[in-house]
């Protein structure tokens, strides 16, 4: 994947880079990889080239240990002139890259991200407990994944044929034989060296000899000898929306970022072709490598031999401000000479649900931020619950399913008092915003549609099964 985004920067990989780096030849993607818990202790750290003092770390330190929060601080920062530090917040877990040369901080990000997906493939939950109990596993899967600073090993699939992922036998057998995380090899361990531990390890199953490698040169990303009893394959597409909304509803700016994820379950080696019913909705695609480029230039169709288990096989991103929402809503805060007026309205859009009869609008939650001259609301709602947030002064309207029927929400806000002469503080500058957020299950908001899913190449028949998700990613209405 970093490779294809790297591809996918094109020519405007300059205006991406970095801010206050060397202008020189860059010898390696990153200096040094820093994993950070919530609390601000350093979990992990790898150096690729030199080592990198914490010390440079420290900004973004002292701010998780301050409990401020990271979504507002840039994922793209500098401390000094000569290191740039680039991360992602994962399950309340920082992921810190130190770059000291020319490179473009999306593949970066991209690179921070796959690490993440690794982890959380082999440990499950990342966070404090399992990254220190499975050290020697994550200091093995980092030298596997980054070769001197460059992204080396990322497919999931090639690193679990060569790193066995922990489980309960196979740490009851370090336990007992004091030896560290298992690298498989394709070389058949001996039975008569092994002795009677040997044939306790056989027996629990914790002494399996993996091949390396993959099931051909050719399709280096696939195990060999995979077999399922239950042979299933899984397409989940899922779409999240971000846009810019004015006061009165008209989008300003939009998109939607899609992807497409499979869940593969199959033996051999089979053959799948997915087929789109409208596959010119796809912009801007970038593919998992084991799909047929040329195939799906000529035939818009993606004919690929998949890797074992969850994988994303593309990705697209539509730039689009005429798309409509599924559902209608207004806000409108109001500031008089005594008082504020808050109001609020939200309602499926009947045209789409009963076009759409599966899909399901949830976790429908509004935040609207006031400005930080209220001091407190009186509020009141139809549908949900709603509170007033005095420190972060944000109304947190949470709706659950969005019903049929118009839900509303009102308010009367208070002004705080100048210290100085017991006025009200009516605010005049400052303006309110309101962030949405959704989940719709059954419909993808592109209106992208699975066709068909052939699997061939086997002699077995494969239950297959797809579903729909789109997503909220940040939807904002600017309240006039």
């Amino acid at each position: 994947f970093v490779s294809a985004s790297l591809d996918c920067l094109g020519d405007h990989r300059s205006a991406l880079l970095c801010p206050y780096v060397q202008s020189e030849p860059a010898a390696a993607m990153i200096d040094s990889l820093f994993i950070i818990s919530g609390t601000g202790s350093y979990l992990v750290e790898r150096h690729f080239r030199g080592t990198t003092p914490r010390t440079v770390c420290e900004p973004l330190v002292e701010r998780i240990r301050a409990s401020e929060k990271l979504e507002g601080f840039p994922a793209v920062f500098s401390s000094n002139r000569r290191q740039v530090m680039i991360h992602v917040v994962r399950e309340k877990t920082v992921f810190l890259a130190v770059v000291s040369h020319e490179e473009a901080p999306l593949a970066v990000l991209e690179l921070l991200d796959r690490v993440y997906q690794v982890l959380f493939r082999y440990l499950g939950e990342v966070n404090e407990d399992n990254l220190r109990q499975n050290f020697s596993t994550v200091y093995l899967l980092l030298d596997e994944m980054i070769d001197s600073g460059m992204p080396f090993t990322t497919e999931l699939n090639s690193l679990e044929s060569i790193i066995a992922p922990p489980s309960a036998i196979g740490k009851v057998v370090q336990a007992v034989s004091g030896s560290s995380t298992q690298v498989l090899s394709d070389v058949p361990a001996d039975p008569n060296e092994s002795g009677a531990f040997g044939a306790l390890t056989s027996a629990l199953g914790a002494a399996s000899h993996t091949s390396i490698g993959g099931a051909s040169a050719e399709v280096w990303w696939r195990r060999q000898n995979i077999n399922y009893t239950s042979n299933e394959v899984y397409v989940d597409i899922v779409e999240s929306v971000d846009c810019i909304c004015s006061g009165n509803g008209q989008m300003i700016s939009g998109g939607i970022s899609g992807e497409v994820l499979i869940n593969s379950k199959l033996s051999g080696i089979p053959e799948v072709l997915l087929t789109l019913r409208n596959p010119g909705v796809l912009q801007n695609p970038c593919f998992h490598p084991c799909v047929r480029h040329q195939r799906y230039l000529r035939d818009k169709a993606l004919s690929f031999i998949p890797p074992d288990g969850e994988f994303m096989l593309a990705s697209y991103w539509i730039p689009d401000v005429t798309m409509s929402l599924p559902f209608h809503f207004t806000v409108s805060v109001n500031y008089h000479s005594d008082h504020g007026k808050l109001q609020i309205a939200a309602s499926p859009k009947l045209a789409v649900t009963m076009q759409h009869k599966q899909m399901l609008i949830d976790k429908f939650v509004v935040n609207v931020r006031l400005p930080s001259s209220i001091a407190s609301a009186n509020l009141s709602c139809v549908g949900g619950n709603i509170r007033f947030d005095e420190d972060a002064k944000v109304i947190v309207w949470n709706l659950g399913k969005l019903a049929s029927q118009e839900s509303k929400a009102e308010g009367t806000l208070t002004y705080a008092t100048d210290p100085k002469d017991g006025s009200a503080r009516i605010p005049s500058e400052e303006k309110s915003t309101a962030q949405l957020a959704f989940t719709i299950k059954g419909w993808a908001i592109s209106g992208v549609r699975l066709d068909a899913c052939d699997v061939s190449s086997v002699s077995y028949a494969p239950y297959k099964a797809s579903r729909y998700t789109t997503t909220s990613g940040k939807i904002e209405y600017r309240i006039a």
